[in-house]
């Protein structure tokens, strides 16, 4: 099991996406999770894409924030884990990533993956 860590800056009205996970011919990939968090709920949405196909759409409010942190401070037990289960065809990248309204917002965690044999 391997970890890499992505975050992503969003941008008012534009989807903004993540250098990704990559599968290459010599080393496949399979995508089993992604954990999560926003730095504020904006009521964006939380996108994640193999080559053209979009095949995570969820909005933000379902994940964690450290917005408010002084009148609700972090717990050190959160973890947000989006079950993903896919193996990403060589040469594809998965990537993750935000579609923002109005309000910018920025997302960061981590792809929680094993390289196929």
């Amino acid at each position: 099991m391997y970890y890499k860590r992505f975050s992503v800056g969003g941008v008012a009205n534009v989807t903004t996406l993540d250098a990704g996970l990559v599968s290459l011919v010599e080393e496949k990939v399979h995508i089993d999770a992604i954990f999560i968090m926003t730095n504020v709920w904006a009521d964006n949405v939380i996108e994640g894409w193999i080559g053209n196909e979009r095949v995570l759409e969820l909005t933000d409010f379902i994940i964690i924030t450290n917005d408010d942190l002084v009148t609700n401070p972090r717990t050190t037990t959160q973890l947000i884990e989006i079950p993903i289960n896919l193996d990403i065809p060589a040469g594809q990248i998965f990537k993750i990533g935000i579609r923002c309204g109005a309000a910018a917002s920025n997302i960061l965690g981590s792809y929680n993956y094993t390289k196929l044999p």
